[in-house]
């Protein structure tokens, strides 16, 4: 395991810089405007503050992956790197694949305090307390690996979900896999289509799953067996969205599609303008939806007619939500633009706006009133917390 030297310190802490006078002098406490390219004031306005920043030496990060307690990514050396999400503090870092293999994305069995590496031939297991590799114990925890190396028997295409110690994936054939990584071995196919290109959704006992060919199908996740196939227009390139009981689907054939979930009977359907690469997002009642050269657009999630129902465009709104205010406001994020906009829910208008030209990734810890990561091009991460609510 390697150690990284690491510098982490508190924005609260290092913002502020104050210099001692003389008594005929009066004290100033000049403040730092920005960090890493984070506007301090218009942060304020986004009701939003600095938790921390990391200033650490692991380059060029991806597939990062928030757990219940830490952040996880692999570094330019193919390491994995974990950080602790209290403080930002730099835990372990572990190599995994030396750039052998194509890394695809990483899960956590968080009763087993295990981490897994999903690459396109193996799955690479860790301790997530410690980075180690597992290994055979007297007394296991329940659904814990000793397998710290699995072989697929099926080539993965695409990041791996996890529902209890199975991890799902999309094979180059077109297989979805279950891969049991308890004892190392992929116990089940069922074949969608001639290859599968984007990542399972899972709801229940329910996984959604799309093909290269526009397939759709609802899979019982027990027992391997379709509950409904479809075939749409055109190719589905962004993960489905499950919310009560109903798969929201954007294809690149325009169609933004409400299917249920149970019996695959349609609920609606709207044709857009454009193809649909960006996965819904479902706030209560309504859908949100980025609809490219348009803008971000409202629909209702449970709209009464066939046809759906939209309710606004935010024609100036080009980035997907990631979470949503405590005062009850998108916040979405424009990561071609890198802007981070908070947005009313009701007419879809823009209420703040900031600029974020150094960040190159952000992440929500929660769909609701989530705290954001920010990955910046220095390599900076930075933990924003939610303020109260204006």
């Amino acid at each position: 395991m390697r150690k990284i030297p690491l510098l982490c310190f508190f924005a609260t802490v290092g913002l502020v810089c104050f210099s001692t006078l003389s008594d005929d002098k009066v004290n100033t406490t000049p403040t730092i405007g920005s960090t890493h390219g984070v506007n301090l004031a218009e942060l304020r306005d986004l009701s939003f503050r600095i938790d921390w920043v990391n200033q650490q030496t692991a380059k060029d990060l991806r597939l990062t992956t928030l757990s219940d307690d830490a952040l996880f990514a692999i570094d330019e050396y193919d390491h994995l790197v974990c950080y602790g999400l209290d403080s930002g503090s730099w835990r372990w870092s572990s190599p995994v694949g030396n750039h052998i293999y194509r890394l695809l994305g990483i899960n956590t069995n968080e009763d087993a305090r295990q981490v897994f590496v999903n690459s396109d031939s193996v799955i690479f297991a860790f301790e997530a307390d410690t980075g180690n590799l597992p290994t055979h114990t007297a007394n296991p925890i329940k659904g814990a690996t000793d397998k710290a190396v699995q072989k697929l028997s099926w080539s993965a295409n695409t990041p791996a979900i996890i529902s209890d110690t199975t991890l799902l994936y999309g094979s180059r054939n077109g297989e979805l896999v279950w891969h049991d990584c308890s004892i190392g071995f992929s116990s089940q196919t069922y074949s969608i289509a001639d290859t599968m290109n984007t990542s399972p959704a899972l709801s229940g006992n329910v996984v959604v799953a799309t093909g290269g060919d526009g397939s759709l199908a609802a899979i019982d996740l027990k027992k391997a067996r379709a509950l409904w196939l479809i075939q749409l227009l055109d190719a589905v390139i962004a993960t489905p969205t499950i919310s009560n009981g109903t798969v929201y689907i954007a294809g690149t054939d325009q169609y933004l599609r409400a299917i249920d979930l149970y019996s695959g009977r349609p609920r609606w359907k709207y044709l857009t303008t454009a193809e649909l690469t960006d996965s819904p997002t479902i706030v209560g009642d309504a859908l949100y939806q980025q609809v490219p050269t348009v803008g971000l657009t409202c629909f209702s999630a449970f709209a009464p007619d066939i046809t759906g129902e939209k309710r606004w465009t935010a024609e100036n709104v080009h980035g997907v939500v990631v979470t949503t205010t405590a005062n009850n406001r998108l916040l979405c994020w424009d990561i071609n633009n890198r802007v981070l906009q908070e947005v009313d829910t009701k007419l879809g208008s823009i209420t703040a706006t900031l600029p974020l030209p150094t960040v190159r990734e952000l992440l929500a810890d929660s769909p609701k009133n989530g705290s954001l990561y920010l990955i910046t091009d220095d390599d900076a991460i930075i933990k924003l917390i939610p303020r109260l609510s204006k």
